[in-house]
């Protein structure tokens, strides 16, 4: 057998690098769900993200979820309906102490440019003194009177 020797030019491996890198676009991935049901029919758990899966509980809807290459943060929302269901998750006993959410308005200042349209600004969080809680690696919050829970990954930082 003869082998030939095959090699790619220059050009024609910058071009292909550079349209990976512009179709991955280190962009957003966003995810939405009408209610938990819909969300609960996606068996590979590896598909639904990385939402905060016991966060949520059945009577949720409309859940959204995005995340960012860029960034590997996450930010999410969802509705609930019984507040009862995430009562012993936001008691005050879970509430983080003022070091981490000095902590939390930090690392979300610093993706204050990809805040999503339906996620609280900046100014909402810098109000909130407590009631944030972590929870499996997410910041979450609960909003009582919209009836909302947010969650907040901030960027994973790797060795």
């Amino acid at each position: 057998m003869n082998l030939k020797n095959t090699y790619l030019n220059i050009p024609t491996l910058v071009f292909f690098f550079l349209t990976l890198f512009a179709s991955c676009n280190n962009g957003a991935y966003l995810q939405e769900y009408q209610n938990y049901q819909d969300f609960d029919k996606i068996k590979n758990r590896r598909l639904t993200g990385w939402f905060p899966d016991s966060l949520q509980k059945q009577d949720a809807y409309y859940i959204k979820n995005i995340s960012y290459l860029s960034t590997t943060c996450v930010f999410g929302v969802f509705n609930y309906q019984y507040e009862e269901l995430y009562d012993t998750i936001f008691h005050k006993e879970n509430f983080i102490d003022h070091t981490q959410i000095k902590t939390f308005k930090t690392q979300i200042e610093l993706v204050k440019n990809i805040i999503p349209v339906w996620f609280p600004p900046l100014e909402y969080w810098n109000e909130k003194q407590n009631g944030i809680i972590l929870y499996d690696n997410n910041y979450a919050y609960k909003d009582s009177i919209k009836k909302q829970i947010y969650y907040f990954q901030p960027e994973l930082r790797f060795p």
